[in-house]
C-alpha cells in the first residue's frame, strides 16, 4: 500500500486529504496521513471574525481526527522538522501539553508521495521590534489570543481599572490588505455589541483605530475605484487610514514611520505581506522562491523531486501569462482539486494535468456588509456591494465546507449553526 503524507491542514491540505481519503483510503489503495501542528482547522479568511468574537470558533472548528475518521485518512499531530528525500522520510516534532509533558514523541514517517500544504505567515520584512511587540493573525490560535487580549483591555476600561487620559484605546494595524481592512471594520462592531451587553462605557467611539499601508492605496488587488470606495467607508466608520506610510521600526508603545510622527498604540497588529515559513528555505534541498515558497512545475510537483508536491500559499506556481498564483484560499482550493487527480495519475504512471489558476474575484467583508469583484465572461469582472456581495462571501465558505462534508451535511450544518446562534450570544465573550 502506498503512503501519501500531506503536511499542513489548511484549506488546500484538508480538502486534499479528504478527497484522497475518499478515493484511495476507503478502498485501501493508499494510506493517507495528514500532519499539522494544531489539532483542528479553521478557514483562514474567517480569522478576523474569530479575532473580534463575531464568529464562534467552537462551532466552525474542524477536528482533524474526527474528519479523518469520517473520510478514511489518519492524523498525526506535530510540526515538520525535516525532509529526507533519499530515504523518503519526514521528521515530525514531539508535541507537549500546556504543562510541558510530552504527549506525542518525535517521529519519522515514510512516504511514497509527499504534499507540502503548509500555508503562509505574515512577513515582517525584518522590521525591528515587530516580532517582539505585535500580534499576528496567521492561525486561529493567534486570532483567539487577540480576542482575549482586546476583551481584557475593553473590560478593564469599562470597570475603571484602565482609564487612559484620552478615554480611548489606540489600535494600530499595519497592512492594508484584506486581513487588515476586515479586522479594522469589525473592531467597531465588536465594541458596539459589547455596549448592548451592558458595558455602558464601551462603544465604537472609544476606539482609535489606525490602518497603515506602505503603498499608495489599500487593497491593491481590487480596481482603484472600488479600493477608494472601501477607503471612504472605513473612514466613515472611524478608521484613520494612512497610505504611503512605511513603518521602519516598532516598540511597546507604537510604530515609527519613515516619515511623519510616531503612531502611538496600545495594541499593535501586523498584517502586512505574506511569506512561506522560514524553515521551508532549502528544506530537503528543494528549490525556493525569495519568499520561501517551494517552486513547482505546472503539475504542482516540486522542481527537484517528482514525488513531492506543493499546493496553496507555500507553492510558487508561475502563471502562463506571467506572474504567479496568488496566496489565496480560492487558489488553494483549485490546487487541491488538481493535486488529487495528479497524485492518482502519478501513482498509476499516467499523464498529469497542468494547473491554470482561474480568478473568481475578490470579496472584502466590512462588518457584516461586503464589497468586491466577481469574475464574469473572459477576463472581465463586475463590482458587487451590500447584500449580494455578502452572500457571495459566505458562499465561498460554504463551498469549502462542501468539499469537506458534502452538500447534504453542509446544509445540515448551516441549519444547525443557525439554531445554535439563536441561543448563543452574538459576540463570543471569552
Amino acid at each position: 500500500m502506498k503512503n501519501i503524507i500531506i503536511v499542513g491542514g489548511g484549506a488546500g491540505g484538508l480538502e486534499l486529504a479528504t478527497e484522497l481519503g475518499q478515493k484511495l483510503g476507503k478502498s485501501q489503495k493508499a494510506k493517507i496521513t495528514l500532519v499539522d501542528r494544531n489539532p483542528s482547522h479553521l478557514w483562514k479568511p474567517l480569522l478576523h471574525e474569530i479575532a473580534t468574537g463575531v464568529l464562534d470558533d467552537n462551532i466552525d472548528e474542524v477536528n482533524y481526527l474526527a474528519q479523518g475518521k469520517r473520510n478514511n485518512f489518519s492524523f498525526h499531530q506535530g510540526s515538520l522538522l525535516g525532509i529526507d528525500k533519499e530515504n523518503k522520510q519526514i521528521t515530525v516534532s514531539e508535541v507537549k501539553n500546556a504543562q510541558g509533558d510530552v504527549i506525542f514523541p518525535e517521529e519519522k514517517l515514510t512516504y511514497d508521495v509527499l504534499v507540502m500544504a503548509i500555508g503562509s505567515q505574515c512577513n515582517d520584512f525584518g522590521t525591528p521590534g515587530v516580532k517582539e511587540n505585535c500580534i499576528f493573525l496567521d492561525d486561529h490560535i493567534q486570532a483567539k489570543h487577540f480576542r482575549h487580549n482586546i476583551l481584557t483591555r475593553l473590560f478593564r476600561f469599562s470597570s475603571g481599572i484602565d482609564c487612559p487620559q484620552t478615554n480611548t484605546i489606540n489600535i494600530a494595524i499595519v497592512g492594508g490588505g484584506a486581513t487588515g481592512v476586515e479586522l479594522a471594520s469589525e473592531l467597531f462592531s465588536m465594541a458596539d455589541k459589547l455596549s448592548d451587553y451592558g458595558f455602558a462605557k464601551i462603544n465604537g467611539k472609544m476606539l482609535n483605530v489606525t490602518l497603515v499601508e506602505a503603498t499608495d492605496r489599500i487593497l491593491p488587488v481590487l480596481p482603484e475605484k472600488l479600493s477608494a470606495s472601501i477607503h471612504q467607508k472605513l473612514e466613515e466608520m472611524g478608521v484613520k487610514v494612512l497610505t504611503k506610510t512605511m513603518v521602519t521600526k516598532a516598540d511597546e508603545s507604537g510604530f515609527y514611520p519613515k516619515e511623519g510622527d510616531k503612531i502611538a498604540a496600545d495594541m499593535m497588529i501586523w498584517a502586512a505581506g505574506v511569506k512561506a515559513p522560514d524553515f521551508l528555505r532549502d528544506i530537503g534541498g528543494l528549490e525556493n522562491s525569495r519568499s520561501n515558497q517551494l517552486v513547482v512545475k505546472p503539475t504542482l510537483q516540486t522542481t527537484r523531486d517528482d514525488s513531492i508536491f506543493a499546493i496553496g500559499d507555500c507553492a510558487s506556481c508561475a502563471k502562463p501569462e506571467g506572474g504567479f498564483t496568488p496566496p489565496t484560499a480560492q487558489a488553494a482550493h483549485q490546487m487541491a482539486k488538481l493535486a488529487a487527480k495528479n497524485i492518482i495519475s502519478y501513482l498509476n504512471d499516467a499523464s498529469m494535468g497542468q494547473f491554470k489558476y482561474k480568478d473568481k474575484g475578490t470579496i472584502i467583508s466590512l462588518a457584516h456588509t461586503a464589497q468586491g469583484t466577481v469574475s464574469t465572461v473572459g477576463k472581465s469582472s463586475m463590482i458587487v456591494k451590500g447584500a449580494p456581495a455578502h452572500m457571495i462571501y459566505r458562499m465561498l465558505y460554504r463551498m469549502h465546507q462542501s468539499a469537506l462534508y458534502g452538500l447534504i451535511k453542509t446544509f445540515r450544518l448551516i441549519m444547525a449553526s443557525r439554531v445554535i446562534r439563536s441561543v448563543r450570544p452574538t459576540l463570543k465573550l471569552d
